[in-house]
């Protein structure tokens, strides 16, 4: 595999890199578009994709790979691919435990991406004294950005963007029961916030969620500020 520049393709676009879905696609179509963004960027991520699946994939020789099976989530690289957002910071909550497999879906891809995560789980209204304590532990930290990932009533991401002064990402996730039970009631809840300033991304959208953060610091490391 031939040496690439980290920031080539649509990273050097946007910002952030092309994510393959998974879902829907050929065992041969995902090798195809993984192969061909290695040679354009040096790192290719391919979301939901079954652990099953994973192991059918024929990857080159020398790639380095992480699967998260949790998030369903492929990293590969070169040998020689350097992460873009070093020195970049972002905060990553989950209301819950059920909420993980979207929010890892987010931290796995900003962590590819040289930035540092700080998790914090378990931490939604079902028990708010937790959530005060990580809120001061989170402020030490100094994220450029925070995902907050809530199923249920969704209201962990408006709580949190009322109290700090980071860029507050909501992601809803599709943890629940009954009415709205598959995010909708968690998504509405997040639009209709009258906390100012959230942004939301769509149901279980972690790769969203993580292209929002991106930008938010890939700004700010271009800015050379670090308030």
């Amino acid at each position: 595999m031939r040496s690439v520049r980290p920031d080539a393709g649509r990273l050097r676009r946007v910002g952030f890199p092309e994510v393959i879905l998974a879902e829907g696609k050929t065992v041969e179509e995902i090798e195809h578009a993984l192969k061909r963004l290695l040679r354009s960027d040096g790192l290719a991520i391919v979301s939901r994709l079954d652990p099953d699946r994973r192991e059918e994939l024929d990857l080159p020789d020398g790639v380095e790979t992480e699967y998260d099976e949790r998030a369903r989530l492929l990293i590969a690289r070169v040998p020689d691919y350097e992460p873009p957002y070093r020195g970049g910071r972002v905060a990553a909550l989950a209301a819950g435990t059920s909420d993980l497999p979207y929010l890892r879906e987010s931290t796995r891809i900003l962590e590819a991406l040289g930035v540092e995560v700080r998790e914090w789980v378990d931490v939604g209204l079902a028990g708010p004294h937790r959530l005060f304590s990580t809120l001061r532990e989170l402020r030490e930290f100094r994220p450029h950005a925070v995902i907050a990932a809530a199923g249920m009533d969704g209201h962990l991401p408006v709580l949190v963007n009322a109290l700090v002064d980071a860029p507050v990402i909501g992601l809803p996730t599709p943890v629940g029961y009954g009415v709205g039970g598959s995010g909708e009631a968690a998504l509405l809840s997040m639009l209709q916030t009258c906390s100012p300033g959230l942004t939301v991304v769509n149901v279980g959208n972690g790769v969203g969620a993580a292209a929002a953060a991106i930008k938010i610091v890939r700004t700010v490391l271009r800015e050379g500020g670090d308030d």
